[in-house]
C-alpha cells in the first residue's frame, strides 16, 4: 500500500513529528510505502509532491488543526484521525487505512 500522510498540530513541532514517526514506523514494518508532510505554525517545511499524491492509494490526515491544501487529495480515500490517536496507537490507524483501501 502507498500512503500519503499529512500531520498537523498548532506549532507543527512535537505532536506532528511524533505522529509522523509512529505512523512511518508502523507502515514500514508492514511493508507499505509512506510519504509525509508535516504542517503547523503556518509552515509546511516538506510538502508532498504531486507525484507522491498521485501514487498514494490512501491518504491519512492526522491533525489537531485544519490542514491546508486538502483539495489536493480529491478522489483519494482519506482517513481523518487525531494526532493523539496516531501517536498512541499507530497500528490501529494503519489497520483502518488498510480497511479503507480494501473497501474502496
Amino acid at each position: 500500500m502507498r500512503i500519503a500522510l499529512v500531520t498537523a498540530c498548532l506549532a507543527g513541532v512535537a505532536h506532528s513529528k511524533m505522529a509522523s514517526m509512529a505512523l512511518k514506523k508502523e507502515a514500514l514494518k508492514r511493508g507499505h510505502e509512506i510519504a509525509i508532510e508535516e504542517q503547523g505554525g503556518h509552515k509546511v517545511p516538506v510538502k508532498l509532491s504531486p507525484e507522491e499524491i498521485t501514487r498514494a492509494e490512501v491518504v491519512i490526515i492526522a491533525k489537531m488543526v485544519n490542514i491546508s491544501g486538502k483539495n489536493r487529495f480529491e478522489n483519494k480515500p482519506i482517513l481523518d484521525v487525531s494526532v493523539n490517536k496516531a501517536v498512541i496507537n499507530p497500528a490501529l490507524i494503519i489497520d483502518q487505512a488498510e480497511a479503507l483501501l480494501s473497501s474502496s
